[in-house]
Formats: structure tokens, C-alpha cells, sequence
């Protein structure tokens, strides 16, 4: 079975330890995904398995030699236009003229990119520089795609395009590694999820039952609140069991209030 090992994998950074000691067996051919808060390692840990980082101490192991694509959340500015840094990376990974062309083509006009393409890639929002990252993956398919806090900066249709396109790639074999805050992009592409915690790489488990935050702002003024709501700023928040959430909505509705915002409280990972 083909494999990444990581065996006492550590990194320091300004002599502090990031991750340190983690031994971990990844099955290609899956989809994983790293939550946890900023700062507690993500992406430093795509970027080790990867290669793009050399470990402190410890090691990752390759069953064979795997060709990987990584998208960074930012890119730096550069004077090439998109097209040209695609024409290059294409280039680079040894993929046909003839093909990269036409992949090019029919991907820009997927993610709604046409127009962007010959913009100098230093005019480009963040949003559309993470494009052209997919884009450059999606290209030349590779064996092991890393993707870091891919959709950030994405509109919604670009969203739903996206997670189309790298379902497909990953029922073609491609073994996915994710860095991602949102629940739903996690859902829809993760079979496998892990958290960091304390240095250490740990199975994501919500052993609680989730809890629903809801923000509320009253129609009228004479509407009360609940004992149990909390006031925030022109309205009010109030606590309750997901499972139960939907049937305290329709109550809420009935009553006259009106429903702002909905949150996950136990997720480390994202917002509902």
C-alpha cells in the first residue's frame, strides 16, 4: 500500500517548537484534512510533508516517488501575468504544450478567470491568485495535492466549483491534504480529519454535542427576551443544542424575533 510516514517529525521555528515528535501513517489515495487554531501548526505541517520544509528533527517517508501540488493561501507579487506563471509552471512539470493550453482555457472560464488571466499577477486580488493556485494544480493532476486555506478568499460559486473540481480529482486517485477553518469545505472533501494540539498531531473528535449559537434582533421593542439570552450589541445571542436548534428557530420566529447569524461553538474548525 502505497504510504507517507511521518516518523518523530519536529519543527522549530526562533526556538520554539511548532510540532514536535509526531509519528503518523497517511494512506494515499485519501482525503485529510488539519484543523485546529492560527498558529498551531497547519500549515507548517503541509508544507513538511510536502518537502517544501526541512524537518528539525525526524523524518517523511515515501512509499515511491509521489508528484506534488501545493496551493498556498497567499502568493507573493509578481510581475508575471497569471497566464504566463501557469505557461511556466506547466512548463516546469512537463505537460504538454497543447494540453496545458486547453486545460488552461477550460479551467479560467470554470472559476469565472478569463478576463484575469493577462492581469500581472501583483494587480490580482487574493481571491483570484488563489484561483490561479488551483488552477496550476488542477492542470498537471498530481499524486498528492496540499492545499492551504484554499477558499478564504473565494465567492460562493467559485466555492462550489472548486470542491466539484477536487472531488474529481480525488476520485481519480489523487490523495488530498487540506489546511481549512470552514465545516463545509471540511464535509465535502475530508474522509479523514485531525487536529493539533500541543505540538501533537491528534484525531478530530467532537465528543460534546454540538452547540448552536444563534444572533437574534427582536422585530419590534416590545418582544422580551429569553431568560437565557445574552445581549450583543443591537440584538441578542442564545446557546442551544444543535439537534435541537431548528425547533427553537421556529419558536424564535413565531415570537417576532429575527435570526442574524448561526454558529458552531463546539467545531474547531468552522462556522455553520
Amino acid at each position: 500500500m502505497e504510504q507517507i510516514v511521518l516518523k518523530g517529525l519536529s519543527k522549530q521555528y526562533n526556538h520554539r517548537w511548532v510540532i514536535e515528535d509526531i509519528n503518523q501513517s497517511f494512506s494515499c489515495n485519501d482525503s485529510y484534512a488539519f484543523v485546529g487554531h492560527n498558529g498551531c501548526g497547519k500549515s507548517t505541517l503541509l508544507r513538511l510533508i510536502s518537502g517544501l520544509t526541512i524537518p528539525t528533527g525526524g523524518s517523511v517517508e515515501y512509499s515511491r516517488l509521489f508528484r506534488f501540488s501545493y496551493v498556498p493561501e497567499k502568493f507573493k507579487p509578481t510581475a508575471l501575468t497569471g497566464r504566463a506563471y501557469l505557461k511556466r509552471m506547466c512548463e516546469i512539470d512537463r505537460v504538454e504544450k497543447k494540453t496545458s493550453d486547453q486545460k488552461t482555457e477550460k479551467l479560467a472560464e470554470d472559476f469565472f478567470l478569463s478576463e484575469m488571466l493577462d492581469v500581472p499577477m501583483k494587480n490580482l486580488s487574493k481571491g483570484t491568485l488563489q484561483k490561479i493556485g488551483v488552477l496550476q494544480a488542477l492542470i498537471q493532476e498530481p499524486d498528492i495535492l496540499l492545499l492551504d486555506e484554499p477558499l478564504s478568499g473565494q465567492d460562493q460559486e467559485s466555492q462550489k466549483v472548486f470542491i466539484q473540481k477536487i472531488n474529481a480529482l480525488r476520485d481519480c486517485g489523487t490523495t488530498i491534504f487540506m489546511s481549512c477553518h470552514e465545516k463545509k469545505i471540511i464535509d465535502a472533501l475530508a474522509n479523514r480529519i485531525y487536529t493539533i494540539e500541543d505540538k501533537k498531531l491528534l484525531p478530530y473528535t467532537d465528543l460534546q454535542k454540538q452547540q448552536c449559537t444563534l444572533y437574534l434582533v427582536p422585530k419590534e421593542k416590545t418582544i422580551h427576551a429569553w431568560e437565557n439570552m445574552k445581549r450583543y450589541g443591537a440584538g441578542y445571542t442564545l446557546c442551544t443544542e444543535e439537534e435541537k436548534s431548528q425547533e427553537v428557530i421556529v419558536k424564535l420566529l413565531t415570537e417576532g424575533w429575527i435570526l442574524k447569524g448561526m454558529y458552531d461553538e463546539n467545531s474547531q474548525y468552522g462556522e455553520i
